[in-house]
């Protein structure tokens, strides 16, 4: 079995298992939602200040910098906590083989993100799409697997709703925030009131 941190699998019993593991979300009501970001107005708002910063400044709310036409672009990934506790996170691994989306029950600081890193930490649960989600039990978890020299790779993962689909891809904003374009180090968000865009695919299709 492949490393579990790992997003690139080389075989589909490999691929099943991830699935499987994704799955183990469904039935939780996820309580907080977290944005880890590059903390873009540090150097404005609090040079002196060191490590994860927590964002509760109006005036940083009022220009959040992960906030596009029809969805949310983040630098670094997305923390989910349950009200059970657990914590899942959706991340992006570096181009190369293993390049992908990463979707594992680990929060991102202190895995994906040093611990000690100097980031912007947003609470977006009530301040986002993630509100008309927050406090419901998530159906299904799917994460999607393409066709990929050797093996499969993941680019993308769905949250199913009963208020629709919650989808988490390696996007990112382009043209001033106005276009979803292909990232490989960026997690993008779409609610359910925006399209998907085109150049998504299932599975090489």
């Amino acid at each position: 079995m492949s490393d579990p941190m790992v997003s690139f699998v080389r075989t589909a019993a490999e691929r099943h298992a991830r699935e499987e593991r994704a799955r183990q979300m469904a039935g939780a009501v996820v309580r907080t939602v977290r944005y880890v970001d590059i903390d873009y107005f540090r150097h404005e708002v609090a040079a002196e200040y060191e490590g994860p910063r927590r964002i509760v400044d109006e005036a940083e709310w009022a220009r959040p910098t992960w906030r596009c036409d029809g969805f949310d672009s983040i630098d670094y990934g997305v923390e989910l906590e349950c009200a059970d506790g657990r914590v899942f996170s959706v991340t992006w691994q570096s181009p190369s083989w293993t390049e992908g989306l990463v979707f594992w029950e680990q929060p991102l600081l202190g895995n994906a993100v040093r611990p000690e890193a100097d980031v912007a930490v947003w609470d977006v649960t009530a301040r986002s799409g993630w509100a008309d989600f927050a406090g419901r039990s998530v159906l299904d978890v799917q994460v999607h697997y393409e066709p990929d020299d050797d093996g499969f790779w993941c680019r993308w993962a769905t949250l199913r709703y009963d208020r629709g689909d919650v989808n988490l891809l390696l996007g990112e904003s382009h043209r001033s925030g106005s276009e979803l374009q292909p990232s490989a180090d960026n997690v993008a968000v779409v609610f359910p009131s925006s399209p998907l865009p085109a150049w998504l695919t299932v599975d090489g299709r």
